[in-house]
């Protein structure tokens, strides 16, 4: 996750209108998720120098450079199909081209030659463009076509190579979508529920949706490449074209995911002789088939940092909630389940201390830390435990409670330096200092 500061600018009046009309009050803010729905996930915080001006509350900062770091990789978008079928599905020609591309991509990072590889992978698309004018399995948006396009924008992001890897996301998704999908989502939402539809043609959706996924991802890593994020409250960045963009792709995600739950969920009821709801219950035995628990904790989690980076914690909460519901549920006191609940809480955790909800910020905190020392091996765990402790140093200490702040900033600082995160050791030891001026 990227550098970026706090904001308590409404998102409300950028919503487009699908969006806004449910923003209105507090209870149709916990409901957004409901009527809507990043390459790895980073650190929103990475700088242990924040100036922070006059801020009367000196603990919030490290705790957001602490808690919000948690999870570097732990929800990776997955489950979309998002590459090509079996060579043999293509023309000898493109065959050879992709076998060479392949060839050069899937490689040890010492030996890979991604230059290569992006470029016999644009001319194997370049010739199935040609073939897709007479040929329907080779058209423009056959899925074998799509996957070739949604590699080549994976390699651009390995690359780095920003702007390639947007216009090829975008040019993934008008293959996919056209201008009306792109425009609504919700003539996805009809696609996904349409019980007849293709398997091929649900391939596309879904890959469309992840595709989607990355272009808010991407669009957000450019903004933070061409613009240091602003430490002041007042979050300026959120007027820049590429936020804007992210902030656009991660609410069109979230639409189509919630709303074909919504929608398959009281399916389910009609078909129980149940009452039908506003807002579904999130357990892993109603969701469709074609969404995995893995995929929508992903998106929940991906699009609640998003917002959360920006100061949006009246969206961010709900999506880590719901998410935290699906984890809980479908979980089973399994490590990876219980330590990916344990990175949402922290991130549940510090939006309570960022919203001087410091009782919720507690609780959050103390529940994690059970969480997190159930599998003391794992770095979803290690990296909650650093975090929770933290979070919950900052809480006694915003309370006063100074001897307590500083078993917790001790604590958090022990482990970090254990596990080799100088950064976290960093903001602990400051915190400490800090305690004893």
């Amino acid at each position: 996750m990227l550098g970026r500061a706090t904001a308590r600018l409404a998102l409300a009046g950028r919503m487009p209108p699908v969006l806004s009309k449910y923003v209105k009050s507090p209870a149709g803010r916990l409901q957004l998720a409901s009527h809507c729905v990043h390459p790895r996930r980073r650190s929103f915080f990475t700088s242990s120098g924040l100036n922070w001006g006059n801020n009367s509350k000196p603990w919030l900062t490290p705790v957001v450079a602490v808690s919000v770091a948690v999870g570097v990789a732990t929800f990776a978008l997955v489950g979309y199909g998002m590459f090509y079928g079996p060579s043999a599905a293509y023309p000898k020609p493109v065959r050879k081209l992709l076998r060479e591309g392949g060839m050069a991509y899937m490689r040890t990072a010492d030996k890979q030659d991604l230059p290569k590889a992006v470029d016999c992978y644009t001319q194997a698309l370049e010739l199935l463009d040609e073939m897709g004018a007479t040929d329907p399995k080779m058209s423009r948006d056959s899925p074998h076509v799509t996957g070739l396009v949604a590699r080549i924008a994976t390699v651009y992001t390995e690359m780095g190579d920003l702007d390639s890897t947007i216009s090829t996301y975008k040019d993934l998704l008008h293959r996919i979508l056209g201008d009306d999908g792109m425009d609504d989502p919700r003539t996805q939402v009809a696609l996904l529920l349409d019980r007849e539809l293709p398997k091929a043609q649900r391939e596309n959706v879904l890959r469309a949706l992840g595709g989607a996924n990355k272009l808010a991802e991407t669009y957000e890593a450019r903004a933070a490449r061409s613009k240091r994020r602003s430490v002041l409250l007042a979050d300026p960045d959120m007027e820049a074209a590429d936020v804007k963009e992210a902030s656009r792709w991660y609410q069109w995600c979230l639409q189509v995911v919630m709303l074909t739950y919504q929608n398959h969920f009281n399916h389910l009821q009609l078909e129980q002789d149940k009452p039908l709801v506003n807002t579904p219950s999130f357990d892993p035995s109603t969701l469709p088939g074609y969404f995995s628990l893995e995929v929508m904790t992903s998106l929940f989690y991906n699009a609640a940092t998003f917002f959360a980076g920006h100061g949006q914690f009246q969206y961010a909460v709900p999506l880590l909630q719901r998410g935290l519901d699906l984890l809980r549920r479908g979980a089973d006191g399994k490590e990876v389940g219980v330590c990916r609940s344990c990175v949402l809480m922290s991130h549940l955790a510090n939006a309570a201390v960022m919203t001087s909800d410091l009782p919720a910020a507690e609780r959050w905190a103390i529940e994690g830390l059970a969480l997190a020392k159930q599998f003391p091996k794992n770095d979803d765990c290690l990296g909650g435990f650093v975090a929770l402790t933290y979070d919950l140093g900052a809480v006694y200490e915003a309370a006063d409670k100074v001897d307590s702040a500083r078993v917790q900033y001790r604590q958090a600082a022990e482990v970090a330096r254990s596990i080799g995160d100088s950064g976290a050791v960093a903001l602990a030891t400051a915190a400490l200092d800090r305690l004893e001026q």
